[in-house]
């Protein structure tokens, strides 16, 4: 699955398919802000599957957050490297990475957990709060439905989605140590994506 999702990726015009012109917007700006308000000014966030940058590490940045991004393909970091010159940006698998513990005032996840097989999520859940220091919070986006190995196109190339219920993630997140802020189903461009705030239960 993983590596369908970059080469999918790494093939596709993603950028002028699904990104062109995106902004944060509604909802996503006022759950962002809601994130700020949990973490310190000028904290550093890390950002699973920053993609392009944009546009949320653009965003982040702009709010003068320190953003290290990781994407699994090589397209997307030479991208944000040029679209945020202001973040740091490492290509590579979430699973590989090696961060210390409590190292971030927050971690995010737009749009890039459920093209992780499922059955792995708690474990990257459990990495997210070990990664995040102990008054942090997490915003990420997850499939708002049942799906295991489900494919679509995006940008020419054929991509995979893997995810939970909403009940079954938000068990998941609590079992990894968090507590939810705050959730919200989005539908945009036929997709459906489950929208979680949340902070270390030990808060």
């Amino acid at each position: 699955m993983r590596e369908d999702v970059k080469e999918g990726y790494e093939k596709g015009d993603y950028e002028s398919d699904y990104r062109q012109g995106r902004e944060v917007r509604g909802k996503e700006k006022e759950l962002f802000r809601k994130l700020f308000d949990e973490i310190p000014e000028n904290s550093r966030v890390l950002d699973l599957g920053c993609g392009t940058g944009l546009p949320f590490d653009r965003f982040l940045v702009e709010q003068g957050f320190d953003v290290l991004g990781v994407d699994i393909a090589e397209k997307h970091v030479e991208m944000a490297e040029e679209n945020v010159p202001e973040g740091k940006f490492v290509a590579g698998d979430f699973f590989e990475q090696d961060f210390r513990s409590g190292s971030f005032d927050a971690v995010v996840s737009m749009y890039a957990i459920f093209h992780i097989p499922r059955d792995e999520h708690l474990e990257l859940f459990q990495k997210m709060h070990d990664w995040l220091a102990k008054d942090g919070a997490i915003l990420v986006t997850l499939g708002a439905e049942e799906m295991d190995g489900f494919r679509d196109e995006i940008g020419g190339e054929e991509l995979v989605w893997s995810s939970y219920s909403p009940e079954k993630s938000l068990e998941l997140l609590e079992k990894a140590g968090f507590e939810i802020i705050e959730t919200y189903t989005e539908n945009y461009r036929d997709e459906s994506h489950f929208w979680i705030l949340a902070t270390p239960a030990d808060r």
